[in-house]
């Protein structure tokens, strides 16, 4: 009987059940931890990842080995053929390996702390992670309302802090500076819209696809707190990506009236939402906004928003109702992927004709983002010019395998006199834009692989959606993660969980009995 039970344990219910309690943890511990508020932030997530991946891992590997010694039950281990995802990931970790023995600087190279911990370490045990959820995960619906959970209170806590409301006393001997940049646990507010770009989006994609009435009212309760906290981050970078991303759902959506539907509630919601910041903050004392949350918040304009996706709504509605049609014209889909790509093509344009062709005519706020020069972004033009210096002149071992992994800090020195002189920072220690980044530290071959296995997991989840509508939960907030890191820096604050939705989404492969339970696949 106790071999019978174990051999059950070995099936995967244990290692299943022992994954999805991993990914709970992960969603509601890791993202409030903290131990000095914010002075050791970065430190508290980074070894809390690494600590809370170890379990997981340990009890993989006894699995694994107890597997190996009773070959009559070797067939039983979850196990799947490599595929492109699984060998990119590979060849991302093999090239960290590399590239930390050939760097001046290989100790730094391992822990990271001269960046920002993103070192061989981080890399080894995302890749650890990966493995272990790809192989033995079979995703379960409680997972998601931990999730909500978590980020409700990171996602109120910076509602609070935008109001200087600091129930946690993070603001305690900060300056006043400061205080406007951080917020929440997550620390600096461009890792806050970070966090946001892997959670909002994922609520509002679940919103769309779960037939499970609970699982979506909390949803779409997720939708307008993300949306809040986004706003109330107040950095432009993650509205770029949920803009990306969400035009990607909407091409999705125009299929099917219920999805379409669903989609502008989302919208409004978080629309209305944002107006609720505006209210409390004619009563409330408030931090600065940027133009663009400005927007959202104070301006009357977005009230035509709510307005007309309140309308779609209801022409959704009878179209349901009354005409009793789920199916909409193949000309709809395409109409709104005519919207999105035109969009696109303005902003594209207007980029060039204010970067390239037109340099001279003075710009508002909102435009002078369309013209890009070393002060573009906070002076991220600055970073990437001299990231492409860098690596143009770099010899070919630092072209291929760069300085070594998170060594941005060394690669830059030679240029943080003028950046103290003209722009006021005496260093920095990453590109604000991840492949700049990673082009510098790991090189062309580390850059290539990271690509091949974000693209190839995208790619293989669009293509099983017919079968699976759970991966387009994952897929959406993985592209906004990656749209928004052109402009931000990857940290273990919050990049782990990108990684956990690649491995979330290599498990996902074939679909699964809780997927089928919690999402009408047919539809």
């Amino acid at each position: 009987m106790a071999e019978k039970s174990f051999a059950g344990l070995l099936k995967g219910r244990f290692m299943n059940e022992a994954v999805n309690i991993y990914l709970v943890l992960m969603f509601t511990v890791f993202p409030l931890v903290f131990t000095n508020g914010y002075f050791r932030i970065r430190h508290d997530k980074y070894y809390t990842y690494v600590v809370l991946s170890a379990a997981p891992a340990i009890a993989a590997l006894f699995t694994v080995v107890y597997g190996l010694l009773n070959r009559d039950r070797l067939h039983e281990l979850n196990k799947k053929p490599l595929n492109i995802t699984d060998i990119s990931f590979i060849g991302l970790v093999l090239v960290y390996i590399f590239s930390t023995c050939v760097s001046d600087y290989p100790l730094s190279c391992i822990s990271g702390e001269i960046g920002r911990n993103m070192g061989l370490i981080f890399i080894i045990t995302s890749f650890i992670v990966y493995i272990i959820i790809s192989r033995f995960l079979s995703l379960r619906e409680y997972v998601f309302y931990f999730a909500a959970g978590g980020c409700a209170v990171v996602y109120i806590l910076c509602v609070l802090n935008f109001f200087y409301v600091d129930p946690l006393r993070m603001f305690v001997n900060l300056d006043s500076e400061t205080i406007m940049d951080f917020t929440s646990t997550i620390g600096n507010k461009n890792i806050m819209s970070a966090f946001c770009c892997l959670s909002l989006p994922l609520f509002f994609t679940l919103y769309i696809v779960s037939e499970k009435r609970a699982l979506r009212n909390v949803s779409l309760v997720m939708c307008g707190l993300g949306f809040s906290a986004m706003v109330c981050a107040d950095s432009d970078s993650g509205f770029m990506g949920l803009a990306l991303a969400l035009a990607a759902v909407l091409i999705y959506c125009g299929f099917r009236a219920f999805r379409l539907r669903r989609f502008f509630t989302a919208a409004a919601v978080m629309l209305i939402c944002a107006k609720v910041i505006g209210l409390l903050s004619a009563v409330i004392k408030y931090k600065d906004l940027g133009a663009v949350e400005k927007f959202f918040v104070f301006d009357n304009i977005s009230y035509l928003l709510i307005g007309a996706s309140v309308l779609i709504v209801l022409i959704m509605l009878i179209i349901e109702k009354r005409y009793n049609v789920d199916k909409l014209p193949k000309a709809v889909s395409g109409a709104l992927a005519a919207v999105v790509i035109i969009s696109f093509g303005i902003v594209i344009w207007l980029f060039i004709k204010y970067s390239v062709i037109d340099t001279q005519t003075k710009l508002g706020t909102v435009m002078s983002y369309f013209r890009f020069d070393e002060g573009w972004g906070t002076h991220r033009g600055f970073f990437w010019i001299k990231a492409v210096e860098i690596f143009k002149n770099s010899g070919l071992k630092n072209m291929l395998f760069g300085s070594g992994p998170d060594t941005f800090y060394y690669a830059f020195s030679p240029y943080f006199n003028e950046l103290s002189t003209r722009f006021g920072d005496s260093s920095t220690n990453c590109a604000h834009n991840e492949l700049l980044n990673y082009l510098i530290t790991v090189g062309i071959t580390g850059v290539v692989m990271y690509l091949l296995l974000v693209v190839s997991a995208v790619i293989k989840a669009l293509k099983g959606l017919k079968n699976n509508a759970l991966g387009l939960v994952f897929v959406i907030p993985v592209l906004c993660y990656f749209f928004q890191s052109t402009v931000n820096i990857a940290t273990p604050i919050v990049t782990p969980i990108m990684f956990i939705y690649l491995g979330i989404l290599r498990a996902l492969d074939g679909g699964g009995e809780e997927a089928v339970k919690i999402f009408h696949t047919h539809r």
